[in-house]
């Protein structure tokens, strides 16, 4: 048996991450690929298999192939990359601060990752309050994050997570700074 780093995950675990990452349901996936729903949950959870002809209807429902269901070659579409010379910044105005959105431009329901430039003593006057969480890692300088009733400064090399639901702003402490920030959740369609 091969090391769990290195072992294959199974095409129905495979395809039950792309169905969701796609925003799809059973439902919709099972009617698409010309499969029942029970087949296709049970086939999800490793439990059965299908026929190739299956596969390759779901694989065809997915928008990706066979060879990305068996784990034979990567789903272009899956990887997202953000070279150094594409990155653009994106200026406030007059707080001091830039960013460059890192994540894909579409969101969805995956993480928003961003990096942050701060001048010296710069401030995000605006407070955040939304969904998920918010993680922050320092690649240089200091800031300060005030929390509700706190405040926490992180220096470089520091991280820091917490709910986004808690009212929280950014400064920047005595240098300029750059934060890699994550946000995870998305707002609840309605």
């Amino acid at each position: 048996m091969a090391p769990p780093e290195t072992a294959q995950r199974p095409a129905g675990e495979v395809a039950r991450a792309m169905r969701l990452r796609r925003g799809l349901t059973l439902d919709q996936l099972a009617s698409d690929a010309g499969l029942s729903k029970g087949h296709l949950s049970r086939f999800e959870r490793g439990e059965k298999t299908v026929s190739l002809a299956a596969l390759m209807r779901v694989a065809q429902a997915l928008d990706t192939s066979v060879a990305t269901l068996l784990g034979e070659q990567t789903d272009r579409s899956v990887l997202h990359t953000v070279r150094t010379e594409q990155r653009h910044f994106r200026s406030d105005g007059d707080g001091g601060y830039a960013y460059a959105p890192l994540s894909r431009a579409n969101g969805g329901d995956g993480p928003t990752a961003l990096l942050l430039r701060l001048t010296a003593d710069a401030v995000v006057r605006e407070a955040a309050f939304h969904p998920g969480d918010e993680i922050f890692f320092v690649l240089s300088g200091a800031i300060e994050i005030e929390l509700a009733d706190h405040s926490l400064i992180l220096r470089e090399g520091d991280y820091a997570q917490f709910p986004g639901l808690v009212r929280h702003r950014i400064r920047s402490v005595g240098a300029d700074a750059q934060v890699l920030i994550v946000v995870t959740g998305h707002e609840p369609a309605g």
